[in-house]
Parts: structure tokens; sequence; C-alpha cells
């Protein structure tokens, strides 16, 4: 998805300017093995990680640090009933969603990124106001679905955050930060929760988590270096 200066008035409004910023650098080096390990060390009971140097969490102040989201404010809740989803989504981005193939069943659970990225890859110049804020939405509904809020299928956005984004100031209004960590928590206590040999997946805001895995590593790190001076 590109990004267009046109969304930025949109965002701000939203208090989502920041996050997105976040996104377009790109995210930190993906390590699969280095995750895995910090996942295996997560305790639900406490919601934190306990490594050989202590505890450690990811809490809200992380959240607003590294994203720069709002974590004051109205909660991030909405519409579950997933009857008439397909109407809403159309709805809020001014189109249709693709045709389903014969003999496939079309999934509830979101939007395809896929689809996104091919109906909004890329704002045309000179189109009004209201062509502007479909892009947008798609913009940050995808997003949600790759960054923030991504699913274990990794292929499709939640349409269950639209009530939240219908209107601009609304939105601005509320604790994207504590929905994020929340979403987090509950992905991690899952995660850690499975069976050997259970399809291994994760859902949540990764991003967090390979920030937090940076400073696990240089914590542990600089304990080591002080116990061995003491020594």
């Amino acid at each position: 998805m590109v990004y267009d200066e046109r969304y930025t008035p949109l965002l701000k409004l939203a208090n989502l300017a920041t996050v997105a910023r976040v996104c377009r650098r790109g995210t930190p080096p993906f390590n699969p093995a280095a995750l895995t390990a910090l996942i295996d060390r997560w305790r639900p009971e406490t919601h934190s990680f306990h490594l050989p140097c202590g505890e450690m969490t990811v809490t809200l102040e992380d959240v607003a640090m590294i994203l720069g989201v709002k974590i004051r404010g109205f909660p991030v809740t909405g519409d579950t009933e997933s009857e008439g989803w397909q109407q809403r989504v159309e709805h809020f981005l001014g189109r249709p969603l693709a045709a389903v193939e014969a003999g496939k069943k079309r999934r509830s659970s979101g939007v395809s990124l896929r689809w996104l990225r091919q109906q909004f890859r890329e704002c045309p110049p000179n189109v009004d106001a209201e062509t502007v804020t479909y892009y947008c939405r798609a913009y940050v509904l995808h997003m949600l679905g790759t960054v923030l809020f991504p699913d274990g299928t990794g292929d499709t956005a939640s349409w269950m955050y639209i009530p939240c984004l219908l209107n601009w100031e609304d939105a601005g209004n509320r604790s994207w930060g504590s929905a994020i960590l929340a979403f987090l928590y509950r992905q991690l206590c899952e995660a850690c929760r499975r069976p050997g040999g259970a399809h291994a997946t994760m859902s949540g805001c990764i991003t967090l988590l390979q920030v937090i895995k940076q400073s696990c590593t240089s914590f542990h790190y600089n304990s080591m270096f002080f116990l061995n001076k003491s020594d």
C-alpha cells in the first residue's frame, strides 16, 4: 500500500498518523527462532516473560513510546455480529467486495489483504475528498491487519474495527494502544499453551515483540557484564 500525503490530515484526526509513519519506516528484522524462544518464556499467570535475568513484559507505556498510539480514551469496541458484515465493509470502502469463486465459501473473518492491495494500492491524483477518504480507510484497515492486529492466517483484516473508524474524530478519542496490548496478550497466552507439534502461528503486534526482544537481549548482556565485573 502506497502512502499518500492526502491521508495525513485524516490520520491526525484519528491519532494514527504517528503509527502510520512507524509502519512506513518498516519493522525490525524478523527472527523466528528468537521470537519462539521469547514466546516460550511467556507466563499467562503473570502476563510477563520469565527470563534468566528476571521478569519483563510489554506495558502500555511501551506501546505508546514504540508505536505512538493513544493509550487513554474510549475502548475500541463495536458490533461483532457477523450477519451483514459484507455490506458494512462495502459501505466503509465504497466499493463491492470481490466475487467468490464457484465452489468456494467466503471467509467471514475479514477482508482479504490481497484484495485491499489490488483495489486500493495507490490513491489516484485529482480525485475528490470522498475518494481519498475511502483510500485512507483501506490504508488503515490494511495497517491493522498486517501490523497492529494481524490474525493467524496472515491474509485478512478484521471487519470488527470498522465501527471505530467510521468517524475520524471518534477514532481519535479511542485507546488504540490498550486494544493492541490486550490483543497481543491474548495471542501470547494462546501461543504458549499450544501443545508440542501443533500448527505454530503467532498473531498480534509482532513489531512490539521484536523491539522487546532487543530490550531483553540488551538487558541480559548488561546484567551479565555487571555480574562479571562484580566477580
